[in-house]
């Protein structure tokens, strides 16, 4: 290549190289503007990201002290989980004993010879005062019909209501117990011959909290003479009681005979004994009910059950 071309050449690299430097200066004046914007925005993002750092630091602090407060309060929670689990519960023997009514309603049909193992059963139904204890220590959601955190005033030792079959199960769970069968839940409330009610054959207003003659739950130890053979309270009346069992009115013409726990599956639980509003009829030890596990209603309350730990006294003064 001659010389010429090689000064063709620079020529053309100096007047590209000038043409660039004179666009960049002619807008050097537009691009001023935005570097300054970029560079408040750079500024302003790592304020905020310092910001930021320090908030997550005092949220860190906070959550450690929440830990550290939390495990101050387990022996307070422990020692109140065990006063609950504590509470009163009679030791039913295990043997027969006659489940069902001939001359009940449909599903109480046939009357016949069940048998059970030995089992525990909650002497009084759950108490308002006692699912608040659980409802504090658990952080579980209240019954709908509480105001504020608490019960009404002057409800502390009626049954709780409002609560659903999956609150009693949380409920039972948590004080190591579970829910009564319904076989467990009758033979603990009629005993072994087959009587219509707790205490016998003849239906005793003055036995029982029915009919809608007190307006509304009573105490659970208002009834003193409405004990059942075991001693167990308030088993008809005043509130129906969760069971464990899923219900179907056809159950027993096939139920075993040993130790049943009722369907596998179904669309409402059992629930037994009867509410304030029921009749003679409907708060009979055999009479059965039912409602959708998810429901909460002012007339259904639970009470627990377990299994008979050895050498364990309860308040029937056996041991197991």
């Amino acid at each position: 290549m001659d010389w010429w071309a090689h000064v063709v050449m620079l020529v053309g690299c100096i007047v590209l190289g000038v043409g660039i430097y004179t666009d960049f200066y002619r807008n050097s004046g537009k691009l001023g503007p935005i570097l300054t914007r970029l560079n408040n925005l750079a500024i302003e993002l790592q304020n905020q990201t310092e910001e930021l750092n320090v908030q997550c630091q005092k949220r860190l602090e906070e959550i450690e002290q929440l830990e550290a407060f939390e495990s101050r309060l387990e022996p307070e929670r422990f020692g109140l989980q065990k006063q609950v689990n504590q509470r009163d519960m009679v030791e039913i023997p295990g043997g027969a004993f006659l489940m069902g009514a001939d001359n009940g309603g449909f599903d109480e049909k046939p009357c016949r010879e069940v048998v059970l193992d030995g089992y525990l059963i909650d002497k009084f139904p759950v108490t308002n005062q006692e699912y608040k204890l659980f409802v504090y220590v658990t952080g579980h959601r209240l019954p709908p019909a509480w105001s504020g955190d608490t019960y009404p005033l002057g409800e502390s030792n009626q049954p709780v209501t409002n609560v659903s079959w999956d609150d009693a199960q949380a409920y039972a769970e948590w004080v190591a117990k579970r829910l009564p069968t319904e076989a467990e839940w009758e033979k603990a409330s009629r005993g072994i011959d087959g009587r219509a009610y707790p205490w016998g054959d003849a239906y005793r207003k003055d036995y029982i909290n029915a009919a809608n003659a007190y307006e509304g739950k009573t105490p659970v130890n208002k009834f003193p003479d409405g004990a059942s053979p075991f001693a167990v309270m308030d088993t008809c009346g005043n509130v129906l009681e969760w069971c464990a069992d899923w219900y179907d009115s056809e159950y027993y013409r096939d139920a075993p005979r040993e130790n049943p726990k009722g369907p596998v599956g179904g669309q409402a639980r059992v629930v037994r004994g009867g509410g304030y509003t029921e009749n003679s009829a409907g708060v009979r030890c055999a009479a059965r009910h039912q409602a959708a596990p998810g429901s909460t209603q002012d007339l259904i309350g639970f009470r627990c059950a377990k299994d008979v730990e050895p050498n364990a006294t309860h308040s029937n003064g056996q041991s197991a």
